[in-house]
């Protein structure tokens, strides 16, 4: 008995020492993350820390209230729309409501609720709880990949469009859920473990199977649907911009290929053939979708199908300037500039708002 108590006491008293020292190596060297998010009900989450300013809300925005009387663009979609990624310059929103305001459009806002990681069905949730209300003129969702690619084997995910109910959303989060996800030595153990060999060849054990392509189709078409049926109800232009990616219609750089090769050096050619093969069917789709409707289909995947050059810094996201440039060029030249500067001319004539300068024609091609 004396022999078990002793057991019992040096186990504890081990333990003690390693959470101990687990904290004390988080506050001498801590996450460090960038981007931090925290738990947020039916959207997943809410970014609480970035290099960016955010609003209370966990925006890269002004405060909400700051957006209502003005003519507005709303932006759903994920990082990409965001602007993450290795040093990516300014993302599409702000650069779209830069060019509206040189083009003397001076009452147009565009606001951003993008949010890391989002799928179309987090989009729809921010969109009714933030989006909606302020009464916006036109809603873009900026978005794809997550839809396309996160279930297996591109991404852990077992089912299309993460549907995870609020329970689920919940206990992703540290401090939400357990007790053990109040202990330092989890955190500082989840953290290695992303950098551990072995975990890199887990995830490539993870990715044989996947989502059946017309189930990964038809969840993304359907949330956009009634994305659609709500802006529209309001009155507003509904445009969808398809997102494009390494894996499609891009002629590799020599360093992007290096990039890809040490991101999954298990089955990255596997992912790229697949991603390849969901954004194939994924284009005369949406199109099919947006047959019959006012919904602006902007496919934007070809993009840098000539541009040899490094581009992106992962699957999706930039490294650099050159990257949002060209978006922002091809989104000028797919026409949805002319149609935002038609709409706000009617608004004005609507609302009485009618500003101080005539709309002018800009440009936003990039610069060489």
């Amino acid at each position: 008995m004396n022999r078990a108590a002793q057991m019992i006491a040096q186990t504890l008293l081990l333990l003690l020492l390693t959470e101990g020292g687990a904290r004390l190596a988080e506050w001498i060297h801590p996450g460090g993350e960038d981007i931090v998010f925290d738990y947020a009900p039916y959207r997943m989450q809410r970014m609480v820390r970035a290099p960016w300013p955010l609003n209370r809300e966990g925006f890269r925005a002004g405060a909400l209230e700051s957006y209502k009387g003005s003519f507005l663009v709303e932006f759903l979609g994920g990082s990409v729309c965001l602007g993450e990624g290795m040093n990516p310059g300014r993302p599409v929103p702000e650069r779209l409501e830069e060019m509206l305001h040189a083009a003397g459009l001076a009452q147009a806002r565009v606001l951003n609720l993008c949010q890391g990681g989002a799928s179309s069905a987090q989009e729809l949730a921010i969109f009714t709880q933030f989006g909606l209300p302020l009464e916006p003129q036109v809603v873009v969702s900026f978005d794809g990949a997550n839809d396309l690619m996160h279930p297996r084997p591109i991404g852990d995910d077992e089912e299309a469009n993460l549907p995870y109910r609020d329970a689920q959303m919940r206990a992703q989060f540290y401090g939400h859920h357990s007790w053990v996800a109040h202990l330092a030595l989890a955190r500082v153990a989840s953290r290695l473990a992303r950098y551990a060999p072995v975990t890199r060849v887990g995830r490539v054990t993870r990715a044989g199977g996947g989502v059946a392509r017309e189930e990964i189709l038809g969840s993304y078409l359907y949330t956009l649907g009634l994305t659609r049926t709500l802006a529209e109800s309001r009155g507003a232009l509904y445009t969808v911009m398809l997102q494009p990616t390494l894996h499609f219609a891009k002629p590799w750089s020599p360093e992007e290929t290096i990039m890809w090769t040490r991101l999954r050096p298990g089955n990255g050619e596997e992912i790229s053939r697949r991603a390849a093969a969901l954004y194939s069917a994924a284009i005369p789709a949406l199109g099919l979708w947006a047959r019959g409707g006012d919904t602006q289909v902007l496919d934007l995947t070809r993009v840098f199908e000539n541009t040899p050059e490094m581009i992106y810094s992962d699957s999706v996201h930039f490294s650099g300037e050159r990257g949002y440039a060209m978006l922002s060029a091809e989104i000028q030249k797919q026409g949805l500039f002319r149609e935002i500067t038609r709409r706000y001319q009617e608004w004005e004539r609507r609302t009485g708002k009618v500003g101080q300068m005539m709309p002018r024609e800009v440009s936003w091609a990039p610069q060489p």
